[in-house]
C-alpha cells in the first residue's frame, strides 16, 4: 500500500464499521451525517479529491473518514464529534451536489451594468467639475480681481455648502440618494450655462459672481453626501474596496483630461479670452446634463436595512443620531478633526496660491495651469496603480502610512513653491498625487466599511462639513496673506505646518491604529447604529 494515498475499500475485503466513526449513508430516518474531511494531503486514484485544508461542496465524492494511512494528523469532524483518524477500511461514497449548495458567485464589477452607468455618469460629473474650478478662477483675474477677491469668491461658494452639507446628507438618506444626485447635477448644468453665456456675451461685472458662487455652494451641498452614499448602495460590501478604486481611477482621469481641456479652450490661439471662458463654462453644463441623464439609467433603490420614510420634522432627529454615532466613534472622530486641519493647511494654496503662482511667479497661460493639475492627476493613476500592485504587506499599517505621506506632501509643498521652473513643478505635482493615489483608496474603503449602511449620508456629510467650514477660513487668510506677501511665502508656511501637524497624528496612538484589527470590545452593537437608542 503506497503513503499517502485514498483507495476506496482495503485488500483484505469489505469494509469494516467502525464504532466510533459515523456513516454518511442517508437513512430513512433523515439526511446524511456531514462527512468528515480527509486527512490526506495528495488525491486518490479515483474520481475524489483529498485535501488537508476543506472540502469543497463541489467535489464528486465525499469522505466520512481520512484516507489510509498517512503521515497527516487526525483532522476534526465537520459535526464537531471528536476526531476521525486514519482508517483504510473506510470507504467513500459519492455524494450529489446542488447548485443551492454552491456560494453565490458575485458577477465582476465591469459586468455590473449598475456599477458601469454610475461610473459613466460620475465621470460627467466630475469633467464638469473640473472644468468649472479651472475656468471660475482665471474668470476672475481676468475680470481685475486679485487674490483677495479670489479668497471672497471661493469663500462665498465654501460657506453655504458647510451650512448645509449635513441636511444634504439626510436628505440623502431620506429619499434615494440617485434622485438627490441627478436634481443636484441638473441644477450645475442650468447655473453653468448661464454663466457661460454671459461670458460669451461680454460685460459681466465681477459682483455677480458672488451669488453664482454661492448658488453652486448651496448645490454641491447635496451633490457631495448624494454622491458618496449611492457607490455602497450599487455594490456589494465585499467588492466596495473595489469599486473605490474604479472611482478613484475615473475621478483622476477625469482630473487628467478635464483641467487640461478647459485651459486650451480658455488658452485657445484666435480666440477672445470672454470666448475662451465661455466655452469652458459650457463644456461643463454639458457634462454636469450628460450625468444627470446616464443616472436615469439606475433604478431608484434603497438599502434592505434602511429605516422607514421620516417626516419632515425627523430630519434634525436623523441629524442628531448620525452626530451622536459619529462623535461615539473616537477613531473616527480624531480622524476627521485631522482631514479639517489638513484642509485648512491645503485649501488657500491649492484654490488661492495655485493659480496666482502660475500667473506671477511662473509667468504662464491658463494653459500651463491646467497642465499642473493634471500632472497631479497622472500621479494619482499611477499611486492607485502602484497601490493595486503591491500586496497588503509591503503597503504596511494604514495609519502609518497615512501621516507619513501626509509629512512627505508637506515638503513638496514647499518645493512647488520655491521652483522657478515648470517642468519641475510639474514633477512636483505628479509626486503629491501620487502619494495621495496611494492613501485614498485605502483609506475611503476603511471609512465606508466602518459606517453602516443607513447612516453612510450623514456621517459622510459630517466629514464633508468639517472640511467645507474650514475652506472658507482657509482660502479667506490666502487673500489676506497674499495681499501683502508673496505668493512663495504662503507656500512655506502651509508645507511647514503640515509636516508638524503628521508627526503630531503618528505621536496619538489611536490615529497610528487605523487599519489595525479592532479588539471585541470595540464592536459597537449594530441594533444601536439603526435605532439610536
Amino acid at each position: 500500500m503506497r503513503r499517502g494515498r485514498c483507495r476506496a475499500r482495503s485488500a483484505s475485503g469489505p469494509p469494516r464499521p467502525r464504532p466510533d466513526v459515523k456513516t454518511s449513508r442517508p437513512t430513512s430516518a433523515g439526511p446524511a451525517t456531514p462527512p468528515a474531511r480527509c486527512g490526506c494531503s495528495r488525491p486518490p486514484a479515483g474520481t475524489a479529491t483529498c485535501c488537508a485544508n476543506r472540502m469543497s461542496p463541489a467535489w464528486p465524492t465525499a469522505w466520512r473518514a481520512p484516507c489510509p494511512p498517512c503521515d497527516e494528523p487526525a483532522v476534526p469532524r465537520p459535526d464537531g464529534r471528536g476526531t476521525a483518524p486514519c482508517d483504510p477500511t473506510i470507504e467513500s461514497i459519492p455524494m450529489q451536489t446542488t447548485e443551492s449548495a454552491l456560494p453565490p458567485k458575485r458577477p465582476a464589477l465591469w459586468r455590473d451594468r449598475r456599477f458601469l452607468w454610475l461610473c459613466a455618469a460620475w465621470f460627467c460629473s466630475i469633467l464638469g467639475q473640473q472644468t468649472a474650478l479651472i475656468a471660475l478662477p482665471w474668470l476672475v483675474l481676468q475680470l481685475g480681481g486679485d487674490g483677495l477677491a479670489l479668497g471672497l469668491i471661493v469663500t462665498a461658494m465654501e460657506l453655504p455648502r458647510a451650512v448645509f452639507i449635513i441636511v444634504g446628507g439626510a436628505v440623502a438618506d431620506r429619499h434615494s440618494p440617485r434622485r438627490v444626485f441627478q436634481c443636484s447635477l441638473l441644477c450645475c448644468a442650468a447655473l453653468l450655462a448661464a454663466l457661460g453665456l454671459a461670458t460669451h456675451g461680454g460685460g459681466l461685472p465681477l459682483a455677480l459672481l458672488y451669488p453664482f458662487a454661492a448658488a453652486m455652494g448651496v448645490i454641491a451641498a447635496f451633490t457631495g453626501p448624494s454622491a458618496a452614499a449611492l457607490l455602497p448602495n450599487t455594490v456589494p460590501e465585499a467588492q466596495l474596496q473595489q469599486a473605490n478604486s474604479c472611482f478613484m481611477a475615473v475621478n483622476q482621469l477625469t482630473l487628467l483630461a478635464g483641467p487640461a481641456l478647459a485651459g486650451a479652450l480658455i488658452a485657445m490661439p484666435g480666440v477672445r479670452a470672454g470666448d475662451g471662458l465661455g466655452l469652458a463654462f459650457l463644456l461643463g453644463a454639458a457634462c454636469f446634463l450628460a450625468g444627470s441623464l446616464l443616472l436615469t439609467r439606475l433604478p431608484v433603490s434603497r438599502p434592505a436595512d434602511a429605516p422607514p420614510r421620516q417626516s419632515a420634522a425627523g430630519i434634525l432627529r436623523a441629524i442628531g443620531r448620525g452626530a451622536a454615532w459619529t462623535w461615539g466613534d473616537a477613531t473616527l472622530r480624531a480622524l476627521f478633526f485631522y482631514w479639517a486641519v489638513i484642509a485648512f493647511l491645503t485649501a488657500g494654496p491649492i484654490q488661492i496660491g495655485l493659480p496666482l503662482l502660475v500667473r506671477d511667479a511662473l509667468r504662464l497661460d491658463a494653459g500651463h495651469f491646467g497642465t499642473l493639475l493634471s500632472s497631479q492627476a497622472a500621479g494619482s493613476l499611477l499611486g492607485m496603480a502602484l497601490l493595486a500592485a503591491l500586496p497588503a504587506r509591503a503597503l504596511g499599517r494604514l495609519g502609518w502610512m497615512v501621516f507619513c505621506v501626509d509629512g512627505l506632501m508637506g515638503a513638496l509643498i514647499i518645493g512647488l513653491g520655491l521652483s522657478g521652473d515648470f517642468v519641475a513643478s510639474s514633477a512636483m505635482m505628479c509626486l503629491i498625487g501620487l502619494l495621495g493615489g496611494l492613501v485614498q483608496v485605502r483609506l475611503m474603503a476603511w471609512i465606508q466599511s466602518r459606517i453602516p449602511s443607513d447612516m453612510r449620508g450623514r456621517v459622510m456629510s459630517f466629514l464633508m462639513f468639517m472640511m467645507a467650514a474650514v475652506t472658507p477660513l482657509s482660502t479667506t487668510l490666502a487673500g489676506l496673506i497674499l495681499a501683502s506677501a508673496p505668493v512663495r511665502g504662503l507656500y512655506a508656511g502651509a508645507g511647514l505646518a503640515l509636516m508638524a501637524i503628521a508627526v503630531l497624528a503618528l505621536s496619538s496612538a489611536r490615529l497610528r491604529g487605523i487599519g489595525a484589527p479592532e479588539k471585541t470590545g470595540d464592536v459597537r452593537p449594530v441594533h444601536s447604529l439603526q435605532t439610536g437608542d
